[in-house]
């Protein structure tokens, strides 16, 4: 046992001592990594864990291919990826299988219980945001969390967000922070809490959420908030004398009339005769514009072609 070690590190320690499968091991290890010391003598053993724990990590990921599970599938990105990440047992399975309104979603007190990214659908408004589930910290596989367009980091310590930090370098992504089970807390607790967030992390987006007590309006909420950090518009099309199709095309925001016809039919743009628009963009209803006229989120457009 290394000098100064935290009552945390030697429970980790001593179940991985008595680990009877290479996944008690791993969680174990993930658990050491997570709570080792970390004075400058400490240098070795923190090399040497982190060593550990990636070679039985391949390790299991190898077993598994062999067993016939085969290599990872390439998860296709949709036009809003939302990537859920943190460290062990703060409820981030529980958030997925909330917000994705998943029952099926496996959730353990097992540290280390999510091993590969799990893929779902936020349901919001008339849209779907693609969410995945990835493994805890610390998490070798940057590719996707590097990538995404907004990331949900969860927390049951406000520690956890410095800590949190060293491993999101070089994300492009916008963030938010999600601390979770604060329904373990009492009034007093909460009260201190949100202060707290609001003086020392103001610089960092952060919501108080609980997974078990969370009404409707507050998960409407949540999603409404992850939903609002994606820089998009949701365009609607009509054709003449009839409704909205009801089902929006996902655009950048910034996007123009042009930019509609051509995602419809590439060259399309240059066919059109007449575009009306209805909604906020437009000064009134079936207002006549131009190809270059700027859209603006659950506007509806029409073409005439002919």
């Amino acid at each position: 046992m290394p000098a100064n070690a935290s009552p945390e590190f030697s429970h980790a320690e001593l179940k991985f001592d008595k680990a009877q499968s290479d996944e008690e091991r791993l969680a174990a290890l993930e658990e050491m990594v997570r709570t080792m010391p970390q004075h400058k003598s400490a240098e070795s053993l923190r090399s040497n864990l982190r060593t550990r724990y990636k070679k039985l990590k391949e390790k299991l990921e190898t077993r598994g291919k062999k067993s016939g599970s085969g290599n990872r599938p390439t998860i296709k990105k949709e036009s809003m990826q939302a990537v859920l990440i943190g460290f062990p047992n703060v409820g981030k399975s529980s958030l997925f299988e909330i917000l994705t309104e998943n029952k099926n979603t496996s959730s353990s007190p097992v540290a280390f219980s999510t091993y590969e990214p799990i893929v779902g659908m936020i349901p919001y408004d008339d849209v779907k945001i693609q969410l995945i589930d990835m493994p805890p910290f610390p998490n070798e596989d940057k590719s996707i969390v590097n990538t995404a367009d907004t990331l949900i980091i969860i927390i049951n310590q406000l520690s956890q967000i410095e800590e949190a930090e060293k491993h999101l370098q070089r994300i492009i992504g916008k963030k938010i922070y999600i601390f979770t089970k604060s329904d373990l807390l009492n009034e007093q607790e909460k009260r201190k809490l949100d202060a707290t967030i609001k003086s020392k992390y103001k610089k960092i987006d952060c919501t108080i959420f609980s997974n078990k007590e969370h009404v409707k309006t507050e998960l409407q909420d949540l999603k409404r908030k992850i939903f609002e950090t994606f820089p998009i518009i949701r365009i609607y099309t009509k054709e003449p004398k009839k409704e909205s199709t009801g089902i929006p095309m996902i655009l950048k925001q910034g996007s123009t009339a042009k930019d509609v016809a051509e995602k419809i039919i590439k060259g399309m743009a240059s066919k059109i005769k007449k575009t009306k628009i209805w909604g906020p963009s437009s000064k009134f209803p079936g207002q006549m514009v131009g190809p270059g006229h700027l859209l603006k989120d659950k506007d509806t457009i029409e073409f005439q072609t002919g």
